[in-house]
């Protein structure tokens, strides 16, 4: 009985050591993470409107109720707009997708890009390596899309989005 007694002991004592450890790790680390997220968001913003690592840009974000998450409103180092940037999850029966829609002032998606997503990681990289840069250069209210794609849930929720980002563009921004 008392060696089983020990053996809980030293559980307890190893649990709460292995709990303060980690809870300090995480106090350690969690500034760094969250600028690696900033980092990786403003480098997924560059990307959508082809711009260098190391032009310098500035952002205003706003948070939306409707299906678009956030509006992102992107200026060049002289204040000019760039564009928007709409950012939406959609849930599928593999997860969720979020995309980056960059739309210029002029009314053609820049480019669209997916952010996070649980899907398929295959289904994932296909649609990255051959369908989304079909949406760069369309008018976003004319849009055309590829109807066989091979990875029908990922594509759709990607579509989806597309779509929603360019309704509320032309609603809310365009002419």
């Amino acid at each position: 009985m008392l060696d089983k007694l020990k053996i809980a002991l030293v559980l307890v004592i190893i649990g709460a050591l292995s709990g303060i450890i980690i809870y300090g790790v995480n106090e350690l680390t969690e500034e760094t993470i969250a600028q690696n997220k900033i980092d990786r968001e403003i480098s997924y913003y560059k990307e959508l409107f082809s711009l260098e690592e190391d032009d310098v840009i500035t952002f205003d974000t706003i948070d939306l109720d409707n299906d678009i998450d956030q509006e992102v409103t992107i200026y060049d180092i002289n204040g000019d707009i760039i564009g928007y940037i709409y950012k939406a999850t959609d849930k599928n029966n593999y997860g969720e997708v979020t995309v980056l829609v960059g739309i210029t002032v002029d009314g053609v998606i820049s480019n669209a890009v997916i952010s996070s997503t649980t899907n398929t990681p295959t289904f994932v990289q296909t649609i990255k390596a051959k369908y989304l840069d079909n949406f760069s250069g369309q008018d976003a209210d004319d849009i055309m899309i590829d109807e066989k794609t091979g990875a029908t849930y990922t594509y759709t929720s990607v579509v989806e989005i597309i779509e929603t980002a360019s309704t509320y563009y032309l609603e809310s921004r365009g002419e």
